[in-house]
C-alpha cells in the first residue's frame, strides 16, 4: 500500500472511486440519488483546487497499481466553518473515500496514520473531521470517539452531522 499526492493524471479514477464511493452510500443509506452528482463534484472541486493551492493536500492510496483510497487536508468546509468557532491554520481531514470492494482491509487506518504524519509534518497539531452519512459517523466514532459537536436535523429530521475537533497525540 502506498500513500502519495495526486497527479493530473489521476482525475478518470478519481472519479470514478468517488462516484462508486458515494453511489454506494446512497444505496446503502437509502439516499436520493440526486446527491451523488453533487457529492461527486464537490470532491473533485477539492481535487482541482489542490492542484493551485498550496493549502490543499489531496492523495491517493494505491493498491496493485490502483487507486483505491483517497484522503486530503484542507481548510474547513462550510459544515464545519459556519457551525463552530474554527481556530485559523486548523486543517480538516477531508475526502476520505475507498472503493467499496477494497473497504475493511485496514486501508482507512493506513490512510489516517499516514495523513496524521502529514500534519505533523506539516506543523500541525489538531484538526477537523465531520461526517453527514451515518456509516461514516459510525466509523468515525470508532476511530475518534464521539464527536465534539452533533448538529441535530441538520439534513433532516433525524439526519444529523458530527464534527470532530482532535488533537494529534
Amino acid at each position: 500500500m502506498r500513500l502519495r499526492r495526486i497527479q493530473k493524471s489521476d482525475i478518470l479514477e478519481l472519479d470514478n472511486l468517488f462516484r462508486s464511493c458515494i453511489t454506494d452510500l446512497v444505496i446503502r443509506e437509502k439516499k436520493d440519488f440526486n446527491l451523488i452528482d453533487d457529492e461527486v463534484e464537490n470532491i473533485n472541486c477539492v481535487v482541482q483546487e489542490s492542484y493551485h493551492n498550496n493549502e490543499v493536500h489531496f492523495f491517493v492510496t494505491e493498491l496493485q497499481n490502483k487507486i483505491v483510497g483517497s484522503i486530503a487536508l484542507k481548510k474547513p468546509n462550510p459544515d464545519i466553518a459556519e457551525n463552530i468557532n474554527t481556530i485559523p491554520n486548523v486543517y480538516e481531514v477531508a475526502c476520505v473515500y475507498i472503493l467499496p470492494s477494497f473497504q475493511r482491509l485496514g486501508i482507512g487506518k493506513f490512510m489516517f496514520q499516514q495523513i496524521k504524519k502529514e500534519l505533523v509534518r506539516l506543523g500541525k497539531s489538531e484538526f477537523y473531521l465531520d461526517a453527514g452519512f451515518s456509516s461514516s459517523q459510525q466509523y468515525w466514532k470508532h476511530v475518534l470517539g464521539e464527536p465534539s459537536v452533533i448538529l441535530e436535523n441538520y439534513w433532516g429530521k433525524g439526519e444529523h452531522h458530527h464534527i470532530w475537533i482532535r488533537t494529534l497525540t
